[in-house]
């Protein structure tokens, strides 16, 4: 068995609950038009406060874009 380790990059993005209206659209780009989206990894996750959505280099860049997502500067 071989293990092979690829280079990626990810975007964490935390979405504050009444704020995911604004993200509804690419949201469901992502889910059912993957064809649409040169994103091949993406996972969304709900907490208590907010939403985390985790996209790949790729997506990030289809999606900001389209709606011109904000994120904290590492």
């Amino acid at each position: 068995m071989e293990l092979h380790i690829l280079e990626h990059r990810v975007r964490v993005l935390s979405v504050a609950r009444p704020g995911l209206w604004l993200y509804t659209h690419p949201l469901i780009k992502l889910l059912f038009l993957p064809r649409r989206s040169r994103c091949k990894f993406f996972s969304l996750t709900e907490t208590p406060e907010d939403y985390t959505l985790m996209v790949d280099e790729e997506g990030f860049k289809d999606e900001e874009t389209e709606t011109q997502i904000t994120h904290p500067r590492s």
